[in-house]
């Protein structure tokens, strides 16, 4: 058994158990994944032994538990990456700390009407409250990149946690046809451009389960 476990859930629904997954590989930390099935009759029974909120992601490191996946990213970079999952700078670091938490708790239309589904590839005509969401997330890519963006391709120029939280955002956003600005559109790419990412998308679409709500079991 390794040091890290990381318990998720589908990698075609699961967005939240994308998030401290993608961090683990980008900063090549060693780690066992245990994948549960959601949305089957016994998942509350097999999270049960891991997950203290029977959701997913849950990061098991010897004798401690952290569930939520913006916790166990704050975990990872602070007690195994000795603070490198966020930006360097307080500045640039308070920014990609916002954003984050930002996207963890707000935007519900988004998560509600089109959840992550890594094999979806349709353009879905959004609500006006999806559309100001969408702008939303526009205008925070579009600010992060042109304030902290010059000496990389992601959010901060350098990956960071900021980064991970919006992977299935991209996911999305390519899926069902966001229309964004140029800026925007160039991050949505480098995102998607990402091996682990890549990685992920495909392991996704090869699974068989039925189709169904994205955000039901994940954090």
């Amino acid at each position: 058994m390794k040091e890290f476990r990381l318990v998720i859930g589908n990698k075609n629904y699961s967005s939240w158990s994308m998030c401290p997954w993608l961090l683990l590989k980008m900063f090549d930390v060693d780690f066992d994944e245990i994948q549960i099935t959601l949305y089957q009759d016994n998942t509350a029974e097999k999270l049960g032994p891991y997950s203290p909120s029977l959701k997913v992601p849950v990061l098991l490191h010897r004798d401690i538990t952290v569930w939520d996946s913006l916790a166990i990213c704050e975990y990872i970079s602070a007690d195994i990456l000795g603070g490198a999952g966020w930006p360097s700078s307080p500045k640039r670091r308070a920014s990609a700390r916002s954003v984050s938490a930002e996207i963890h708790s707000e935007f519900p239309a988004l998560k509600h009407d089109w959840p992550m589904n890594c094999k979806a590839s349709f353009r879905l005509t959004p609500s006006a409250t999806l559309l100001n969401e969408i702008a939303r997330i526009d205008a925070m890519w579009s600010c992060c990149r042109h304030r902290f963006g010059e000496n990389g391709n992601y959010l901060y120029g350098r990956f960071s946690i900021a980064d991970c939280m919006f992977a299935p955002v991209a996911v999305c956003f390519d899926a069902y046809g966001a229309q964004l600005s140029s800026d925007s559109n160039s991050y949505l790419q480098t995102l998607l451009d990402n091996p682990f990412i890549q990685k992920w998308i495909s392991l996704g679409r090869r699974e068989r389960e039925p189709l169904a709500i994205a955000y039901a079991s994940t954090a």
